[in-house]
């Protein structure tokens, strides 16, 4: 990690971007699978939620049915949600459609799209505007972030906490967007339109009513809300820690509003703020991909966000070779576990109280 005045000269060809996005019948392949990952985890979301629903009478059921609903939700949030929202699926009717589900499952598609792509695509670890790196008062992400006592104990509490993202969504960050005008500290780009609250609203209400009515009708109230506050839980932990792990680590820069970040920049910008995830590993690093629905290939991702996820693999071997070309620096943990490490030591540096932090 270095700070923004220690940065290096670097720049990137003006054609390598070009070179690296997939085309023609490489790209209408991709959204070809993609469009049948998207069925499989349909058919997994709603086969185990059946199941959990109407079929479940005890413990041997019904805790299979929740872990695959728990890896439905997860797959629908990565390997759907946020490629239709980045407009992915390649029609405008079918991107609308499918970016809905984060509305299902409690989040604002509107509000998500103002916070990811303005904000973080677009400053991705830029202190103070970038609000996927402002976790206070909970914790601190970025060196120049304040320091306090209890971000000793960070790298031990923050796990737990990262678990109640979606209850976040669903119960409190979107209804203050919408009450302050702002996500975080920034303004939101513009006033919702009717549409935007009427969905924000009605997906919510649909959410409870999937999620916690219904199951209410079959099953005793406190084991729907056991199951739900489980699940929705390990949901959001898994999520939580598949965004960190590309932008809250060791190597990757966190830089200040005055950084260069667009046009002939942005490129620059985003392969020294993030960081891909190998996953290599036999079983585990083919499963743990699926899951991620292509965010262990976030370099490319943030280099071509309207690409199917399903293309990163083949793009990334391009851009790899574009960077060792041109010596351009291209961040990759070898394994799933060497993610989770590096961003539990860089919870753990940001925690110090010596770690280049103002003073309370």
């Amino acid at each position: 990690m270095m700070a923004v005045d220690q940065l290096p000269a670097l720049s990137l060809p003006t054609d390598a971007l070009s070179r690296c996005r997939p085309v023609g019948g490489e790209l209408r392949a991709a959204r070809r699978r993609l469009g049948a990952k998207a069925i499989a985890i349909a058919l997994v979301t709603i086969t185990s939620y059946l199941t959990l629903v109407f079929v479940a009478n005890g413990l041997l059921v019904a805790l299979p049915a929740a872990v695959l609903l728990v890896v439905g939700l997860v797959a629908t949030s990565t390997g759907v949600m946020h490629d239709a929202n980045h407009g992915a699926f390649g029609h405008r009717s079918l991107n609308r459609t499918l970016a809905f589900s984060a509305d299902l499952l409690g989040a604002s598609s509107w509000l998500w799209r103002q916070k990811h792509h303005v904000l973080h695509h677009g400053n991705t670890n830029v202190v103070g505007v970038d609000t996927d790196i402002e976790q206070m008062p909970f914790a601190r992400l970025a060196p120049s972030q304040p320091w306090r006592p209890w971000y000793r104990y960070q790298h031990v509490y923050l796990w737990f906490l990262y678990g109640f993202l979606t209850l976040q969504w669903l119960l409190f960050s979107d209804f203050a967007s919408l009450a302050t005008g702002r996500i975080g500290t920034q303004p939101i780009g513009r006033k919702p339109r009717r549409s935007d609250l009427v969905g924000l609203f009605a997906g919510k209400a649909l959410h409870v009513g999937w999620a916690i009515v219904l199951p209410m009708m079959f099953h005793p109230w406190w084991v729907v809300v056991t199951f739900y506050v489980a699940c929705s839980w390990t949901v959001g932990l898994v999520l939580a820690i598949v965004f960190q792990l590309a932008h809250c680590v060791e190597d990757v820069e966190f830089l200040d509003p005055t950084a260069p970040r667009r046009g002939n920049d942005f490129a620059l910008h985003q392969l020294r703020t993030t960081a891909d995830v190998a996953c290599d590993t036999p079983l585990v690093g083919p499963a743990a991909a699926w899951l991620m629905g292509g965010l262990h290939h976030q370099i490319e991702h943030h280099l071509a966000p309207g690409i199917p996820h399903t293309a990163y693999p083949r793009m990334a071997a391009r851009v790899r070779q574009v960077c060792d070309d041109v010596h351009l620096p291209y961040h990759v943990h070898r394994s799933v576990w060497s993610a989770l490490h590096a961003h539990a030591r860089w919870l753990k540096t940001m925690g110090a109280r010596d770690s280049m932090a103002p003073a309370p």
